[in-house]
């Protein structure tokens, strides 16, 4: 009964003009502040470990704006998987952006577009098909139609999704074999520690974080451009914000290159604060024996 909801729901969200459905997301963003659920408690703690010198009625006004924006963007993800095809790029001010990437790609080594959790990373993939062939790497959602509605959307819009698996990653080192470009949300958190994830400091304080960006960037001398595209709401469109990463981020290094991931992300969230995912558990170590700094948040 609830995937028929669900599903309803999605599908409901695929037809209606993307402004509403941004309207309609950031309502249920007002809505979960109000009931002051896990979401609003993680939230907290987050803006408290990296914005301690912040009033704690600032924090809060910010958790309540921040909401609004992740579910307007995360409404509006759905919309581009679950409607119509059409030309996205109508909906975003891409500010120079398909010549930044054009000019990375002619280097000849493909490029990385690190997407962290913040506004609507589904306009930036879509945007890239239009530079060249893209693949994008996603862990897939726990609903299976979910999974069918994701990979569908995306492929109808040229993009090709690959999971976070071994047959996603040849893909991943495949298409920047061939000058191509992938598409990475570089704040991830890895299931484990190890090979996929290191601990690096992120606003400060201890992440894990993957190795995934470092270890692609520096076996094909790839370059990454940080990118975010974030809601204005004077002009009701995205504009795409974008910087290329540090060199160190390919660093041999996997600490050196996890913290110069992290710095970029972090420069990303300074930039833009109340559109980064802060529900996002981005502190939970898995298997750490130290108590997660989430504990006492709702479950």
């Amino acid at each position: 009964m609830r995937d028929r909801l669900l599903r309803g729901f999605v599908g409901l969200l695929g037809m209606l003009p993307f402004s509403w459905v941004g309207g309609l997301g950031a309502t249920a963003g007002r809505l979960l502040y109000r009931r002051q659920g896990r979401e609003v408690c993680n939230a907290r703690v987050n803006l408290s470990l990296c914005f301690p010198d912040l009033p704690e009625e600032d924090r809060d006004a910010l958790v309540r704006v921040n909401l609004m924006h992740t579910g307007r963007s995360l409404a509006q993800m759905l919309k581009m998987w679950a409607g119509p095809r059409r030309d996205w790029a109508e909906a975003v001010d891409e500010n120079g952006f398909f010549g930044v990437a054009g000019d990375l790609i002619d280097r000849g080594h493909g490029l990385i577009i690190a997407m962290p959790h913040m506004g609507n990373w589904e306009l930036i993939a879509y945007l890239a098909t239009k530079v060249t062939r893209a693949t994008a790497l996603y862990r897939p959602p726990r609903q299976a139609f979910m999974d069918d509605v994701m990979r569908q959307g995306r492929e109808r819009s040229g993009l090709l999704p690959v999971p976070t698996d071994r047959q996603g990653l040849k893909a991943l080192h495949a298409a920047l074999q061939a000058g191509e470009m992938v598409g990475i949300l570089p704040d991830q958190v890895p299931k484990t520690a190890g090979a996929s994830g290191v601990l690096a400091p992120f606003f400060g304080h201890p992440a894990l974080t993957m190795t995934l960006v470092s270890r692609l960037a520096r076996r094909h001398q790839t370059p990454t451009l940080f990118t975010c595209a974030i809601y204005d709401q004077d002009t009701g469109r995205h504009r795409i914000h974008y910087f290329e990463g540090d060199p160190a981020v390919a660093d041999k290094s996997p600490e050196v290159a996890a913290a110069a991931l992290n710095r970029d992300v972090e420069r990303c969230v300074r930039e833009f604060p109340e559109h980064y995912q802060w529900a996002y558990r981005r502190f939970e170590i898995p298997d750490s024996e130290q108590p997660s700094p989430y504990s006492k948040a709702k479950s």
